[in-house]
C-alpha cells in the first residue's frame, strides 16, 4: 500500500515521503514512491499525484481527438518499467457539441511500477550511501469551461535510495 494521500483542498499530505511539487497553470503535480529506499532487485511504485485546478480537466487515457495524460520514463539501464496504472475516468458531457468525453476533473493518482535491476549501477557517495534516479514526463492537455490549451509536458523525478549498495570504490573493481 502506498503511504500517500491527497487532501482536497488540493494540498497532498504525505506520511513519511517527500514529494517533489510542480504546479502549471492547469494543476499541480507531485511524485512520491511507495518506499523511500529500495533493494536491488525489489519493485517499488512510482506515483505521480494530480490535482487540477478548479474549473479544469484534463483528457483520460481512451479519449479520441485530445491529448490523454501520458506518463513516459526515460529509458534507464537499472529500471525495468511496468505499464503504468490510470484510475477510471470520469464521464464529462459537452451539451454544446452532443459529445461525451473521458476526463479527471478531480485530483488523481498514476501509479508507475518499476524493478531495480539486481546489480543496478547507482551514483555513489563511496560510503554505501548511493542513489537511483528515474526521470520521465508527464504529458497532458487541459480545458477549462471555455477553452481547451495547448498540451504541456511536466518533466517528473524520483530519487531513492538503494539499499545494500556497494561503496563506488568496491564497484569498480567488480
Amino acid at each position: 500500500m502506498i503511504a500517500v494521500g491527497i487532501v482536497t483542498a488540493g494540498t497532498f499530505a504525505r506520511a513519511r515521503f517527500s514529494a517533489d511539487l510542480t504546479t502549471t497553470k492547469h494543476l499541480t503535480v507531485a511524485t512520491v514512491a511507495s518506499a523511500d529506499t529500495v533493494a536491488p532487485g525489489a519493485r517499488v511504485s512510482l506515483v505521480v499525484e494530480v490535482v487540477p485546478k478548479p474549473d479544469m480537466h484534463v483528457y483520460a487515457p481512451g479519449q479520441k481527438d485530445f491529448i490523454p495524460v501520458s506518463l513516459t520514463l526515460a529509458a534507464h539501464d537499472a529500471v525495468k518499467a511496468e505499464t503504468a496504472r490510470f484510475p477510471a475516468a470520469e464521464k464529462l458531457e459537452v451539451k454544446e457539441l452532443g459529445e461525451t468525453h473521458l476526463v479527471y476533473t478531480k485530483p488523481f493518482r498514476i501509479v508507475q511500477d518499476v524493478t531495480i535491476a539486481k546489480r543496478a549501477l547507482v551514483k555513489g557517495s563511496g560510503t554505501g550511501n548511493s542513489t537511483i534516479t528515474v526521470t520521465g514526463t508527464l504529458k497532458y492537455q487541459a480545458c477549462d469551461t471555455s477553452i481547451c490549451y495547448a498540451p504541456v509536458s511536466v518533466p517528473v523525478t524520483w530519487t531513492l535510495a538503494l539499499q545494500g549498495a556497494l561503496p563506488a570504490a568496491v564497484k569498480k573493481h567488480e
